[in-house]
């Protein structure tokens, strides 16, 4: 199993030949426009298209972004 944390509570967790990305957070400006990610993230939302699941724990904007899902 392999875990690879991306930012936030974000985490891709890959196991044989599965992927599961949890909490996608990537776009800037949840809560309003006042939450930011520092250091600024090193790759894309689009490259976590190939993921087979995708686990949100709540509904919190840094959590569940919508910003980010309709991107992906």
């Amino acid at each position: 199993m392999k875990l690879t944390f991306l930012t936030s509570a974000s985490v891709l967790i890959e196991e044989q030949n599965v992927k599961v990305l949890c909490d996608p957070w990537f776009v800037d400006g949840e809560f309003y426009g006042s939450w930011a990610h520092y250091p600024p993230l090193n790759f894309s939302s689009e490259e976590l298209n190939d993921v087979d699941y995708i686990y949100i724990s709540h509904i919190h904007p840094d959590h569940f972004s919508t910003k980010t899902l309709t991107k992906m």
